[in-house]
């Protein structure tokens, strides 16, 4: 009996064996081992308080970037798209593979800390039948999120600031006095990240990119470059005190027009209401933006002086700030003219460049760095979006005489019987400066702008406010920054007059 089984037993081991063998093996031929993607989420990114300000989430299966303060912070923020074909064949942050549910920065931090905050995607292996069955799970890989981005900026005021700007085409930074660290980055008119993000909406970013007219792409704090007017002075006044050109006692009489041959050069009061300002020095210059002190200056110190110490500033130079697309701007010489035109340069010119005028072009970003220098008594610090990045301060080697007389300068403007009427009321003591500067397309329009830091006597922020085509920086860009400031220092009750229209 025991041997009758034993030879059952043996038949049927050599039919599973010799008969069946060949069907076994091809079954296991059949089988294969597949990988199934596990997407990585990107990082997130947070404000200086840990506020999340973007982050991923999946929705129906698919990852999504979500954008939580949409048009406020859509120019710092940008967006993300699909890898293109270079992308997808090269790879990116040092040979980093993709795939083509990849997601990658377009502008903004997005894009500039794109290999942070892109996450190493994972995968799940199985093994499957040759009808696709599962026949075992062999191992997962699981995928690393990106790393987390904390930037400098402060939701709650960049949303304030935002709101302020109303639709006009602006451009507001508000930066911490010592650090360079950007608080608020704002540019009117915007765009929803968030339009860009899971299933994009087509209508909408071709609404985008075919307005010419705002340009809501376009990040006007540092993306853009005008004619700062006024603002410039603050550059130009150091030039003259620091290079001895003038001191706290020299004076010059407005007379309200310079001639130059056929050529007129008028002071804003004399071509506004045909009066002047009588015997004028630095502090009431700055005070009272007065054109024929710095047209006077100017010629004293020869368009190279200017262009060095504005060049100091950080005026008409990239800031560094860790955006893409920053852009230059110029500030023009004797030198730069004869170069790229092949024209001498004009007593004329130099009064335009003394007063930020002629070829002069600067980013909103260039003229806070500007103020901030005076602001940090004479040191300059590296702009920066980014919380814990190590920036840099230096001293321009600015006497403390200059910076005190400049900043008793720009007291008085925001002072009775300054030029930033708006911001008379304020208890906070304030330091500003007013620029309107012409547009020079043939056009009167005229840029609005106001500069400032506070409190004037230990200052916090420096905040700096551009109105494209606004009209005049007293009128237009003063109540911006007012209204701003008395919610930072908590002065509900004060007034922030404007002209009604």
């Amino acid at each position: 009996m025991v041997y009758l089984s034993f030879l059952v037993l043996l038949a049927g081991v050599l039919r599973l064996g010799w008969i069946r063998g060949g069907y076994y093996r091809q079954q296991a031929r059949d089988n294969k081992v597949t990988e199934t993607l596990i997407l990585a989420d990107r990082g997130q990114i947070v404000d200086r308080k840990g506020r999340v300000l973007v982050r991923s989430q999946e929705v129906d299966g698919i990852k999504r970037r979500q954008y939580l303060y949409g048009e406020a912070l859509g120019a710092v923020t940008g967006y993300v798209g699909k890898a293109d074909g270079n992308e997808l064949k090269y790879g990116v942050c040092g040979g980093k593979k993709l795939n083509n549910m990849s997601l990658l920065g377009r502008g903004g931090v997005e894009e500039s800390m794109d290999c942070q905050l892109l996450g190493t995607d994972g995968k799940k292996l199985t093994e499957v039948d040759a009808k696709g069955r599962l026949v075992r799970e062999l191992g997962t890989y699981a995928a690393v999120v990106g790393k987390e981005v904390e930037l400098s900026i402060d939701a709650y005021w960049q949303e304030k600031m935002y709101q302020l700007l109303a639709g006009k085409k602006v451009a507001a930074i508000v930066s911490e006095v010592g650090t360079g660290k950007i608080l608020v980055m704002a540019t009117s008119p915007s765009f929803d990240p968030n339009m860009f993000a899971y299933e994009p909406d087509s209508v909408k970013i071709k609404n985008y990119l075919e307005d010419v007219r705002g340009l809501p792409m376009l990040n006007r704090s540092m993306g853009a470059k005008y004619h700062p007017g006024s603002v410039f002075k603050l550059a130009v006044a150091t030039a003259g005190l620091e290079e001895g050109a003038i001191n706290e006692s020299s004076t010059f009489e407005d007379t309200g027009v310079i001639k130059v041959g056929e050529y007129s050069y008028s002071n804003w009061l004399w071509t506004k209401r045909g009066t002047t300002d009588g015997m004028v020095d630095i502090v009431k210059a700055i005070k009272r933006s007065n054109d024929i002190f710095f047209y006077r200056l100017g010629e004293t110190l020869g368009s190279e002086k200017i262009k060095k110490w504005a060049a100091k500033f950080g005026l008409g130079i990239k800031t560094g700030v860790e955006i893409p697309a920053e852009i230059e701007g110029l500030v023009p010489d004797a030198k730069w003219k004869e170069k790229n035109s092949g024209e001498k340069w004009f007593l004329g010119n130099t009064y335009h460049l003394s007063i930020g005028q002629g070829d002069v072009s600067v980013s909103p970003l260039q003229i806070n760095l500007e103020t901030s220098v005076i602001a940090n008594n004479g040191k300059k610090c590296q702009m920066s979006i980014l919380k814990n990045s190590d920036n840099k301060c230096e001293s321009l080697g600015i006497s403390d005489k200059t910076i005190k007389l400049i900043k008793a300068g720009m007291v008085g403007a925001c002072s009775s019987g300054g030029t930033a009427w708006p911001l008379y009321n304020f208890k906070t003591k304030l330091a500003c400066k007013t620029g309107t500067a012409e547009v020079g397309d043939g056009t009167k329009d005229t840029h609005a702008w106001l500069t400032a830091f506070a409190p004037a006597d230990n200052p916090q922020i420096v905040i700096t406010v551009l109105v494209e085509r606004g009209g005049e920086g007293s009128d237009i860009a003063a109540p911006i920054v007012g209204d701003f400031l008395k919610e930072w220092f908590e002065e509900p009750n004060t007034i922030v007059p404007r002209y009604p229209n």
